[in-house]
């Protein structure tokens, strides 16, 4: 389904548990609407997950 390419996370991961699930992303990419907005695309959204993107790209 996924493929590795790096065993380093991200610098700008973060952990979070909510609701029995356990989560690692950037914080922007864990607020409430972020996904539908993404989806949607509302430009801010897009911008933010396009920011995280490149920056998680640049350290594989």
């Amino acid at each position: 389904m996924f493929t590795l390419v790096s065993e380093r996370m991200p610098s700008c991961w973060v952990a979070g548990l909510g609701s029995g699930t356990l989560t690692l992303a950037p914080p922007e990419w864990r607020c409430p609407g972020l996904w539908e907005d993404y989806f949607e695309a509302e430009l801010a959204a897009v911008a933010e997950y396009d920011r995280r993107r490149a920056e998680i790209i640049a350290q594989a």
